[in-house]
């Protein structure tokens, strides 16, 4: 909802506040033209200060201390095939975004699910946050009240969930959502198909940043959790003009060279959870890279 404040406190401990679109953003104005962010929860910046988010690091460093030049539309549970299943609405309500950054922590996709990504959902200009606010019942404006005007509230539910649903595997190990199918001509012809229909939606930039998950092995080495699809999405791609950043040799190299470790908080499991304060740095010198090439 627009303009309500959040309490994040399952991994790190941060406050959040909405604008008046609704997305978590600095309460900055907004320049004639911007860059557009969108992804889930890595993108929203769940657990970490506002100004630590990869968006907001980006928009430092393209000079916009005084203005958003990078706004955010990140919402956590808006994966990959989400984003690109309201494609159409995105370009319906930023049409003065330069380009637009997707944010992705898996190319786990079946041959399926990239073609149900182009089934659009639609724009419908008149269906605002007024009106949607207008039809809401009684008590649901009352859950939404007693949610921003008591963000601790939503803190304890969080944590209550998350506790009644988490789930490990016998041996402790963590792992990531893996496609065992096979990456036959089918699966590359659907991933191709996807990608050429995001172009031809638009002719703006379009940038996809894909960052894997890791584990810490017991030798001390870390372990990118993936697929083996990076080079296939990466050529699909290619093929479409549109550019596709891997943070797996940036992760590599931080935990090299920086023993930096892209996910997990002081007070969470090294390796797990959420991207913490140093990936979100590199992802935004990534993307930096790419837009000033």
């Amino acid at each position: 909802m627009p303009d309500e404040r959040a309490v994040y406190a399952l991994e790190g401990y941060s406050f959040a506040k909405s604008d008046k679109r609704g997305y978590v953003n600095r309460d900055l104005p907004l320049e004639d033209t911007y860059y557009l962010v969108a992804g889930a929860s890595h993108t929203e910046g769940l657990f970490l200060p506002v100004k630590d988010r990869y968006s907001d690091v980006l928009n430092t460093m393209l000079g916009g201390d005084d203005t958003l030049k990078v706004y955010n539309i990140g919402r956590s549970g808006n994966f990959f095939s989400v984003v690109t299943q309201h494609f159409d609405g995105i370009l319906g309500e930023f049409p003065d975004a330069r380009a637009i950054i997707i944010e992705t922590d898996t190319l786990a996709y079946d041959t399926k699910a990239w073609r149900d990504s182009m089934i659009q959902a639609g724009y419908d200009g008149t269906e605002t946050l007024d009106s949607k606010i207008a039809a809401m019942s009684q008590r649901e404006r009352l859950v939404m009240d007693i949610k921003k005007y008591l963000p601790l509230v939503r803190v304890l539910h969080k944590q209550y969930l998350t506790k009644m649903d988490n789930t490990v595997e016998d041996d402790g190990i963590r792992v990531t959502d893996a496609y065992y199918g096979e990456f036959d001509e089918d699966y590359r012809k659907a991933l191709d198909e996807l990608m050429a229909f995001l172009r031809s939606k638009t002719d703006k930039q379009l940038i996809i940043i894909y960052h894997p998950a890791v584990s810490i092995e017991k030798d001390g080495s870390m372990k990118l959790l993936t697929n083996g699809c990076e080079d296939i999405f990466a050529g699909a791609c290619e093929q479409n003009d549109i550019d596709f950043i891997d943070m797996s040799p940036y992760f590599e190299e931080g935990y090299e060279n920086r023993h930096i470790v892209p996910y997990g908080f002081y007070n969470t499991t090294m390796g797990a959870g959420h991207t913490n304060k140093e990936a979100h740095r590199m992802m935004a010198e990534a993307i930096y890279e790419v837009l000033e090439k």
